[in-house]
């Protein structure tokens, strides 16, 4: 065996794998009380605390989408369980209806997830974009502060997205399964 096979083989053995009910072990024991992780493919990525334009920016999405649908279905920094080794948070959601019981939403659960991308924009048209049409959700929006245009997918077929479309800022977006429309800024 050559060397660089032997170094491959040791770097794969030493990173460890986790599934979704590790994941969610791990989270109820405390052990992610100081950090934002997510688990992509069974490794920890730990995601950067949001700073002041992603939360106000995430918070008017939400006070938008609720003037549309009854609160119930909207939320807020949702763990998205995407299968046996990804969960993901989403910065907003709107929910297909109103979830009862205190559990990891599954990706069945959501009509429209959205992510504000202030410095995450290739994660999340990219790795999150692929992840969420896997899990079938019908509709994902990436609000892209750097050009200041939502990034707008729906149809999710095969691992991706086939209708893709951008909108401005200050210009309406449709909202889906409603005949309203919001503008984000």
């Amino acid at each position: 065996m050559n060397t660089s096979a032997a170094s491959l083989r040791t770097d794969r053995q030493e990173k460890a794998r986790f599934t979704t009910a590790e994941f969610l072990r791990m989270g109820e024991s405390g052990a992610f009380d100081d950090m934002k992780v997510e688990l992509v493919e069974g490794e920890l990525v730990r995601m950067n605390p949001p700073q002041f334009a992603h939360a106000s920016r995430q918070a008017k999405i939400a006070i938008r989408l609720s003037r549309l649908f009854a609160e119930s279905r909207i939320v807020g920094e949702a763990g998205v369980d995407l299968g046996n080794d990804t969960v993901l948070g989403c910065d907003v959601a709107v929910l297909r209806s109103s979830v009862e019981e205190n559990r990891l939403l599954l990706a069945a659960d959501f009509l429209l997830v959205v992510e504000v991308a202030e410095t995450s924009v290739a994660r999340d048209t990219t790795m999150k974009r692929f992840a969420y049409a896997r899990g079938g959700i019908p509709h994902y929006w990436v609000v892209d502060g750097n050009r200041s245009v939502v990034h707008v997918y729906a149809n999710p077929l095969e691992g991706d997205y086939t209708r893709f479309h951008s909108v401005g800022f200050g210009e309406t977006l449709d909202v889906p399964s409603t005949d309203g429309a919001i503008t984000i800024d």
